[in-house]
């Protein structure tokens, strides 16, 4: 994850008027989250570097976008809390408890029936839900039908030019020498389920913990519909940085948990389950050991497989002091067997002598470590344990951690004709100047 301030359009974005194919004067809308959210798609900077058909092509998702933000910023109060997560009336769906190790005690467990836990990740995704849902009279507003239309032209242009090249790539690479473990585990995740599916498909078991905090989700149906469509504004801008350059920044995650009504990485986590099309069984909300690290499991369908399969959500201080302060999360790990590691944009965190702890943890665990130059530097992979595979390019670090340029990854590069690219990862997302490092124990 990223603690770089977002890279933003210009405050005001120009647009002309048109009636009956004829332009009037040069007007100005004010440039919002949400209509940077739409701008990004379509690449629109000013009216001056793009064409008359690209401000029309955006207009309408622009507009609806600033109309919602302006009806839920005109609130007279303040959001109150919401109630947890249920239908009232109809039975809870079954659930598998989490599984308590020593010393770890569970709270207690919200759970989302099947059916309105897919709807509400749907939802919230841009995405058509059930006819029968309560959420179905909602997807007929014209701001929600923005969201949706939005969203669709952001994951497709993602798939275009990122996720369908890393498939390929993964089934020639990264499959072969990761069959041999059913779990991935994701340290500095934020809510990043996306790309953690996308290499890791055959996984039955997914563990992500960041420190971003992890709340319930109530009824959609019972939030207030302003607020909700602001939500969904939140939603795109904290997507943004994801979505068009690979990796999530701290601070927009930051801002999202503030502002929207939705609080936590739930929200987000939903919407990437939605958009890979799984199907959501049980969501349980638990906490780890005395120290009450706050968890959520979520049980969904594969349908590509259809397999039961397992995503786990830790919020957790992965640092030295933390790890000291509360090491639950790592007992939890250790009941999970050898995992394939996934470590991408992690602001060279492992780098530093404040994460001794986790970094080790790491190379004691993992079967195969998948990394950006970001993760556990290459002096950490012995070769009597390690074998390890190059691909892309090594040109250093972004200018904000120059000082963790690593001469020996530079020199692995310049001497083992590593296979190029086809798609960016972590901080370098050009393909171009990607760094791709595959460690697999012997």
């Amino acid at each position: 994850m990223k603690p770089l301030k977002q890279r933003g359009l210009p405050p005001l974005w120009q647009r002309e008027r048109f009636a009956l194919g004829q332009s009037r004067e040069p007007a100005f809308i004010e440039m919002t989250d949400s209509t940077r959210f739409c701008a990004s798609i379509y690449g629109v900077k000013t009216a001056k570097t793009k064409s008359r058909g690209d401000v029309v092509k955006g207009f309408a998702l622009i507009a609806w976008m600033a109309l919602a933000t302006a009806e839920a910023q005109n609130l007279a109060s303040p959001p109150t809390r919401l109630p947890r997560p249920g239908m009232p009336g109809q039975p809870a769906a079954p659930t598998q408890e989490l599984q308590v190790l020593p010393g770890q005690q569970p709270i207690q467990q919200q759970i989302i029936q099947r059916s309105s836990a897919t709807d509400a990740a749907r939802y919230l995704a841009g995405m058509p839900v059930s006819a029968e849902s309560p959420l179905t009279r909602l997807t007929s507003d014209p701001r929600w039908i923005a969201h949706s239309n939005a969203m669709n032209a952001a994951f497709s242009k993602l798939d275009q030019v990122q996720l369908s090249d890393i498939r390929i790539w993964r089934a020639e690479f990264l499959a072969p020498v990761t069959r041999f473990s059913r779990t991935c585990l994701y340290f500095f995740s934020g809510p990043d389920f996306l790309y953690a599916d996308t290499f890791y498909p055959d996984c039955n078991t997914y563990v992500l913990v960041s420190l971003e905090p992890v709340e319930s989700i109530p009824e959609l149906q019972s939030v207030p519909l302003a607020l909700l469509q602001n939500t969904l504004q939140n939603i795109e801008v904290s997507l943004n940085t994801l979505l068009n350059f690979g990796y999530f920044e701290t601070q927009d995650l930051r801002e999202y948990s503030q502002r929207s009504q939705l609080k936590g990485v739930l929200p987000i986590i939903f919407v990437f389950l939605a958009r890979s099309g799984k199907e959501i069984l049980n969501v349980d909300y638990n906490s780890l050991g005395k120290g009450g690290t706050r968890g959520v499991k979520v049980t969904f369908l594969d349908p590509a497989t259809g397999a039961h399969k397992v995503l786990y959500y830790f919020s957790a201080d992965l640092s030295d002091d933390g790890l000291k302060r509360n090491s639950a999360v790592l007992r939890f790990c250790n009941s999970l067997g050898a995992t394939n590691s996934l470590l991408k944009a992690d602001s060279y965190l492992l780098h530093q002598n404040g994460f001794n702890i986790a970094r080790n943890y790491l190379l004691r665990v993992s079967a195969s470590i998948l990394q950006d130059d970001s993760g556990i530097p290459l002096r950490y992979f012995t070769p009597e344990k390690w074998t390890l595979r190059f691909f892309g390019t090594y040109t250093g670090p972004i200018n904000l951690f120059k000082n963790f340029y690593q001469p020996d990854l530079r020199q692995y590069y310049a001497t083992s004709s590593p296979k190029p690219l086809t798609f960016g990862f972590g901080y370098q997302y050009n393909r171009q100047n990607a760094t791709l490092i595959l460690a697999v124990r012997r």
